[in-house]
């Protein structure tokens, strides 16, 4: 089966903690791109409390291959006990920005 191209969301407590993620996914040539959006307000239910906080979001762009990578990465490193890590399914892209993300991951 041909390799498909994901986006990873990840949820962060700071842009600090985003950008080390995103030179250890870089360094290990995992993602190809990272993007982080400051300024997000979450809302959600932990243990039991309805909590609000003031998060970045990272958009990080791979293959679907380097998940079970990028996952292991983002557990060891980020702060929350239990780190959003959602990837969605790249159903279409331009042919030279994909055949860019081929080239940016080992």
């Amino acid at each position: 089966m041909e390799n498909q191209y994901i986006q990873v969301f990840v949820s962060c407590a700071s842009r600090e903690e985003a950008k080390s993620l995103v030179d250890a996914l870089l360094n290990d040539q995992i993602i190809a791109c990272a993007q982080i959006l400051p300024g997000i307000e979450s809302f959600y239910r932990w243990q039991g409390q309805t909590e609000r906080a003031e998060e970045c979001l990272l958009l990080l762009k791979s293959q679907s291959d380097k998940f079970p990578a990028i996952e292991r990465t983002i557990k060891a490193l980020h702060s929350y006990d239990v780190p959003e890590i959602l990837a969605m399914p790249v159903t279409a892209g331009s042919t030279a920005y994909l055949k860019w993300i081929n080239e940016q991951i080992k």
